[in-house]
C-alpha cells in the first residue's frame, strides 16, 4: 500500500499553516508553498477537497490566506488519508478467508496510529526546526 501525494503533503500543508500560526491569524498559501517546497497551484488544488472537508477555511483580503478550521489537535492523519484515499483498510470487508482476521487486526492497528497523530504533532516538528526570528530592534 502507497500513499498518493495528495495526503502526504495535506499533512505538509495543515502543519505549515499550523506552524506559522494559522490557528489565529491566516497564512499565505504563497509561504506555504515555499516554506514546503510544493508548487502553489498543487497546494491549492489540495487545499479545495480539504476547505470542503471543514479542515481549513479562506481569509480574503490584504493579509488574507488559509486558516486551520478546526484546533490542529483535532485533526488526525486518518482524517487526512481517508478524505484523499478513502476508508484505511487492507482487505475489504466481504474478505472472509482464513486470513482476514489478521490483516482487519493489522488494518485496525494502523487507524489507531494514524489516528493518535495530529496536525499539532508535525507543527510542533516544523516549529522546533525553525524557531521564529526574533527581532530585538528599536
Amino acid at each position: 500500500m502507497k500513499l498518493s501525494t495528495k495526503p502526504r503533503y495535506g499533512l505538509r500543508i495543515l502543519a505549515q499553516i499550523a506552524a506559522d500560526g494559522g490557528d489565529d491569524s491566516p497564512v499565505s498559501g504563497k509561504e506555504v508553498a515555499k516554506k514546503q517546497d510544493i508548487s502553489i497551484a498543487y497546494i491549492e488544488q489540495i487545499l479545495i477537497p480539504m476547505r470542503n472537508a471543514g479542515l481549513v477555511r479562506t481569509v480574503r483580503g490584504r493579509n488574507g490566506g488559509y486558516i486551520l478550521d478546526r484546533p490542529a489537535e483535532d485533526i488526525s492523519l486518518l482524517e487526512i488519508i481517508e478524505l484523499f484515499e478513502g476508508k484505511l483498510e487492507l482487505v475489504s470487508d466481504r474478505d472472509q478467508s482464513s486470513a482476514s482476521n489478521i490483516w482487519n487486526r493489522l488494518t485496525m492497528s494502523l487507524r489507531k496510529e494514524a489516528g493518535a497523530i495530529t496536525v499539532a504533532d508535525l507543527a510542533t516538528l516544523i516549529t522546533d526546526e525553525n524557531p521564529p526570528v526574533i527581532d530585538f530592534m528599536i
